[in-house]
């Protein structure tokens, strides 16, 4: 799988968190489609991560959302 140069730093901090990534769909403007092996559901992101916080807000929202399905 090749992971666009914008999204590396925010993948690698997804995985250290325990979610993978199996595919990535470019989407209109700054925004991909990813699929995690964890949801069922694809997930929606932007390359534009302003500030860690919002990086940090993803992560929790993926853990609330593996929480709900196990």
């Amino acid at each position: 799988m090749v992971i666009p140069r914008p999204l590396r730093p925010q993948i690698k901090e997804y995985e250290k968190a325990g979610f993978h990534v199996t595919r990535i769909e470019p989407r209109n403007g700054a925004h991909f489609k990813i699929w995690f092996a964890e949801f069922d559901e694809p997930q929606f992101i932007t390359k534009n991560v302003l500030e860690w916080r919002s990086l940090k807000n993803n992560i929790a929202q993926y853990r609330r959302l593996a929480a709900q399905k196990g």
